[in-house]
């Protein structure tokens, strides 16, 4: 009777003490978000009452400071990274999910991988805006804009910059084709070549940025079949082809950035700031008359049409090149004639 009396004592016992430490485990959870101070809780609020993310600090025609800075830094302050993991994972608005996610990407911390995993597999709407320009993103990508805008100043280690890229490689732009991703910083890693040139073997052409990127001599008659097959189609340049042009400006594509600058100049409707990378890439007879064309109005360039204010906007294309490396030989005399006057 005594034994019996015993277990059942220290069974009773062992059932309280586990409900005991279950009720604590469910309170620190509980308390992980409740726990939030006043300021911290006053940053989530607004947030969560914003219709769009502030992608740029200035937005809006006169470029203000977005108020929502001013939430992220009162968060950053005032919440731990346990709290803004949660926030990121859990939180009934993506406008604050994604700022507790950009907080903790700059704070360098190793749970952003985990939180962007997660995240990929969202594909409900959000609104970014970066400028004066408001757009709709999946949610999924929105984290990976906001991962790929911010990437020049954060602190990350060189593993986690490595899991994260390859992470969005293979986990987001292979699913989706490569069509809603290009990677600005994507460092040519050897993992992603053989993806990646399978997929330009398809005739997938928004592949072309990041097989540039390796700027391997045998991939140029690869790269040059996707530009022929873009241009055969679309009859003017695509970005996926420009970015690839500007990432390396091989002599084996002139043929490219001739045809369509030529082209775009005959028109009045075109940016001139989408070709001049490519006329300054391939310093030739072409590229400089365009050029002189554009800087001396030769063209009906100052009319009213957006499209068309042209000078300018090379004037200060060149000055910026010139700041950071001296002119071809051939473009000399355009920045004598030109960039004297304007200076």
């Amino acid at each position: 009777m005594d034994k019996m009396f015993l277990k059942q004592s220290a069974c009773i016992i062992a059932t309280l003490i586990m409900l005991t430490l279950l009720g604590c485990s469910c309170s620190c959870c509980k308390s992980q978000s409740g726990a939030l101070d006043d300021s911290a809780t006053m940053a989530l609020d607004s947030f969560r009452h914003c219709h769009y993310m502030a992608l740029s600090e200035g937005v809006g025609e006169d470029g203000h400071r977005s108020e929502q800075y001013a939430y992220a830094n009162l968060l950053s302050r005032h919440a731990t990274v346990g709290q803004l993991a949660e926030i990121a994972n859990t939180d009934t608005s993506r406008i604050a999910r994604l700022w507790a996610f950009r907080t903790l990407l700059k704070k360098a911390d190793k749970q952003v991988l985990g939180i962007l995993k997660q995240a990929l597999n969202d594909t409900m709407p959000v609104q970014l805006m970066s400028g004066c320009e408001r757009y709709n993103e999946s949610y999924n990508q929105a984290a990976i804009s906001v991962y790929s805008y911010d990437h020049e100043e954060l602190k990350l280690s060189e593993q986690q910059l490595y899991s994260i890229d390859s992470l969005i490689f293979f986990g987001y732009m292979k699913k989706y084709g490569f069509d809603n991703v290009v990677f600005v910083n994507f460092k040519p890693h050897k993992i992603y070549y053989a993806t990646i040139v399978e997929e330009a073997d398809k005739g997938n052409e928004a592949i072309l940025p990041l097989l540039a990127k390796y700027q391997n001599l045998n991939d140029r008659q690869r790269i040059n079949k996707l530009l022929k097959a873009s241009l055969k189609e679309n009859g003017e340049m695509t970005y996926s082809c420009r970015e690839a042009i500007r990432t390396w400006s091989d002599p084996a594509f002139e043929w490219y950035a001739k045809t369509v600058c030529k082209a775009a100049v005959k028109k009045q409707d075109y940016y001139i700031d989408d070709y001049l990378p490519l006329l300054w890439a391939y310093p030739a007879t072409w590229s400089y008359q365009i050029l002189e064309d554009i800087l001396s109005e030769k063209k009906d360039l100052a009319s009213d049409n957006e499209f068309t204010c042209n000078k300018e906007q090379t004037l200060d294309f060149l000055a910026e090149q010139v700041r950071t490396q001296p002119p071809h030989p051939l473009f000399r005399p355009l920045y004598d004639k030109y960039l004297t006057k304007k200076d």
